[in-house]
């Protein structure tokens, strides 16, 4: 049994969303790497996204899993991460997520019409999700420059924060 399937079959039944973050720069890898790590829009190093946890998922994250680290976030996580970090995408545009009416205008068809509901959809994944999560811009984790540098000044393993 690989390491996927095996980590599908353990999975507790409450843990149905994964938070997934980019972490390791992908130069000179396969190509079947850089199209999954593409298609899961974490094209940036500390770029990160919410993934419903299905065994499809586990697998895929099992190809990225040397670079990227995920988990499981309560809803407290999810709910600092929206209101703080949280961004749009409409029309190829990135906007703040601080207007209801923009989530009520682009996701009122799935009775999402303030920013409370969204974060409660993506929280508790539901039939709806892969939309939802879609109109979220995968999010941009800013960290310290000195946490990506050594005593002596070179950029460590764990990438570029740019």
């Amino acid at each position: 049994m690989d390491r996927g399937a095996w980590l599908a079959s353990v999975l507790p039944d409450k843990h149905s969303l994964a938070f997934v973050v980019h972490i390791e720069r992908i130069n000179g890898v396969s190509s079947l790497v850089q199209r999954t790590i593409a298609r899961l829009c974490l094209n940036k190093i500390f770029g990160d996204v919410f993934m419903k946890v299905t065994p499809q998922t586990i697998k895929t994250l099992c190809i990225v899993e040397p670079y990227v680290t995920w988990g499981f976030p309560n809803l407290k996580s999810v709910q600092e991460l929206i209101l703080k970090r949280g961004q749009a995408k409409v029309k190829n545009k990135v906007i703040p997520l601080t207007d209801n009416i923009v989530i009520e205008k682009h996701l009122g068809k799935f009775d999402v019409i303030c920013l409370e509901d969204l974060i409660h959809e993506i929280a508790f994944p539901g039939k709806n999700f892969q939309v939802i999560a879609g109109f979220l811009h995968p999010f941009q984790l800013l960290v310290a420059d000195h946490t990506t540098k050594n005593r002596v000044g070179f950029i460590k393993e764990v990438g570029s924060p740019s």
